[in-house]
């Protein structure tokens, strides 16, 4: 819910620092200083830990579940959240919805750590202010965002229906949902002045970057279909750090291939994967998996067989839990999607080559060359989702490729001997705003 105590803030909150151990008396745990707040927002097992997203894997075409271990899922939300049910008054039943309510304590938590560091005296430590400040406006925007991608449609300027605004840490707020046009318009402007407090690369991986919020950035301007932007946000980010990740030089055998922090992660940020994300009850779409080729190194970094049907292994978290932070191979992604749509086809043949190379067993990979825009299209748009698999970006993608008409996508499942289709820009794409929310706060729902 939006409506939390300040008291029971406080001990949400775990750190190492030593204001931050919980005490009965919220007053006793108020921090004074910049390197108070620094430990606040360096609360790794908050900000950088996320139950949002989840669901839009959940949702999308990369995976689908047998009919036994559907039928045993214990969770009535989990089971809606797969076969893209109707109805809104009953579709959590009774759970609510995890998303929303991590999303926004999030963002509460964020907006006390902005009016706290305001009240601090700037000039007593300005690099440290500055990545106090400039962190918790990125994190207010990454998780708006997290909020718009799971309660929203697809990018149009006239959608009344975007998310409410948490802009205060005033838990008394009454919240109403702002127009899409102002919640993008919200939450790009606090990626822009994120970016101008931020250092370029952080202290560590797990911080927020100037990086970050221009990869940021260019995700949200590809998910409004404004190219140019996006493409502006991705060659700034690029320009600073085009480093690559030599497939090759990972063991395809281990258990989890990937480095936490490998040279291509920017910000790492997981999710504690919903039951139909696990590895026992998942299966991938096997024309998904199919579509990779023997010497296309993911098919081995990816996927694990186990009883006989490809699962995902785990990727840039290090294990098994999905990576839905920031990362180069996705500005890479977005670049080169970015200079083909604004024509710009010998430099996207050149930036995706670069990054395909470094995917594929050494001297396997045969360069692709772009002489038509649709054809090239077709193939960054196939690689973008056998790339990104599991960062939680593929229903997104499908949302804005939904509003083209030569690109959308159908999506099928197959469960207990029925077909469920669900056609191109359905109501049932966006989620529901759980019930319990508005009767806290009456606003409208999500037609469905």
């Amino acid at each position: 819910m939006l409506i939390l105590s300040v008291l029971g803030l406080s001990t949400m909150i775990a750190c190492s620092s030593s204001w931050l151990d919980i005490k009965p008396d919220q007053s006793l745990v108020v921090p004074k200083s910049v390197v108070d707040y620094q430990a606040w927002v360096d609360n790794t097992s908050k900000f950088n830990n996320s139950s949002s997203f989840g669901n839009m894997e959940v949702s999308a075409d990369n995976l689908y579940v047998p009919d036994a271990t559907f039928n045993g899922l214990s969770s009535a939300a989990a089971r809606n959240m797969y076969t893209w049910a109707k109805g809104n008054d009953d579709f959590y039943e009774g759970e609510g919805s995890a998303s929303w309510s991590d999303a926004y304590d999030k963002l509460l938590q964020v907006n006390v750590i902005i009016e706290g560091i305001d009240k601090v005296e700037r000039a007593s430590d300005p690099t440290g202010w500055d990545n106090v400040k400039g962190s918790a406006l990125f994190y207010r925007a990454f998780y708006h965002y997290a909020l718009l991608a799971e309660f929203c449609g697809a990018y149009d300027e006239a959608d009344p229906l975007g998310i409410p605004l948490r802009s205060t840490a005033n838990v008394n707020d009454k919240m109403q949902r702002s127009s899409l046009k102002q919640s993008y318009e919200y939450v790009l402007s606090d990626l822009d002045a994120a970016a101008k407090l931020l250092p370029l690369a952080p202290a560590n991986k797990l911080r927020p970057s100037r990086l970050a919020a221009w990869a940021m950035s260019s995700r949200i301007y590809l998910a409004m279909s404004n190219y140019t932007a996006a493409l502006q946000y991705a060659q700034m980010c690029l320009s600073s750090n085009d480093q690559l990740l030599d497939y090759n030089s990972l063991n395809v055998s281990a258990n989890f291939p990937f480095d936490r922090f490998n040279k291509e992660v920017i910000l790492s940020v997981y999710i504690a994967n919903p039951a139909i994300l696990s590895q026992n009850n998942h299966v991938i779409d096997s024309t998904l998996y199919d579509s990779y080729r023997a010497d296309d190194l993911r098919r081995q970094l990816f996927f694990r067989i186990n009883a006989g049907l490809p699962r995902f292994k785990g990727g840039y978290f290090g294990v098994a839990n999905c990576f839905v932070g920031l990362a180069a191979d996705e500005v890479y992604l977005n670049a080169s999607e970015c200079l083909l749509r604004t024509g710009q086809l010998e430099e996207a043949e050149n930036l995706f080559n670069k990054l395909m190379a470094t995917r594929w067993k050494t001297g396997k990979y045969v360069p692709v060359s772009f002489n038509d825009q649709a054809t090239a299209l077709k193939i960054v748009l196939e690689e973008r989702r056998k790339s990104l698999l599991f960062r939680c970006l593929r229903l997104t993608d499908i949302k804005r490729l939904n509003k083209s008409t030569d690109q959308e996508v159908t999506m099928r499942r197959k469960l207990n001997g029925n077909e469920i289709v669900l056609s191109p820009n359905d109501p049932k794409y966006i989620l529901p705003i759980p019930q319990k929310e508005l009767l806290l706060n009456p606003m409208n729902q999500n037609p469905r």
